[in-house]
């Protein structure tokens, strides 16, 4: 039972974290109860659907660790992933994203991170869930997690084309949604 209950928390994070940001949810929400206020309302129901379930693995599953990971791998996973989210925050406006102030932004971003893959954030996330050694119940976590940054990924790329159309379908030819390219990264 304590299993099952573990993967409908993290089933429900997911869900909620990609129905409030869907457009015709996200709008309703924003006319009927949220108009100056619901990047906040969206960011908190994130954060205290995931803090419940993290804390919910944290405190019912002390099982050992199947496998373990190397600290200098974990080392290299946590400081490239917290370095990437930093160099991808650099490039927003923070006060828009986390809804201390209107979203104004119209232009894509291809800068910083984004000139090489489309989706820095992603894969900090990937490197920080896969950072440390796991048992089964962290696994499945793992795997839920990892399997909704790919479904996350299709859900934000079909918005990102609404928004700019052919211009997002150009950049999404030029450059990796995930992991970039050697040329890329060492063109002259």
């Amino acid at each position: 039972m304590k299993y099952l209950i573990l993967i409908i928390l993290w089933l429900l994070f997911c869900f909620l974290h990609s129905f409030l940001i869907h457009p015709p949810v996200e709008n309703f929400l924003k006319d009927k109860f949220f108009p100056k206020s619901y990047r906040i309302f969206y960011n908190l129901i994130s954060l205290i659907s995931f803090a419940g379930a993290y804390l919910y693995l944290k405190i019912n599953f002390s099982e050992p660790k199947l496998v373990v990971i190397p600290l200098w791998l974990s080392a290299i996973f946590i400081i490239t992933g917290i370095l990437l989210i930093l160099w991808s925050f650099s490039c927003y406006n923070l006060k828009e994203f986390l809804g201390l102030a209107a979203q104004d932004s119209k232009n894509l971003v291809k800068k910083g991170p984004l000139k090489y893959l489309r989706h820095p954030l992603y894969l900090a996330a990937l490197l920080l869930i896969w950072s440390e050694g796991f048992n089964l119940p962290r696994l499945l976590v793992n795997i839920i997690l990892s399997g909704y940054i790919f479904i996350g990924i299709k859900l934000e790329e079909k918005k990102l084309i609404n928004i700019f159309g052919q211009e997002y379908e150009n950049y999404k030819k030029e450059v990796p949604a995930l992991f970039p390219l050697p040329q890329r990264i060492f063109r002259k």
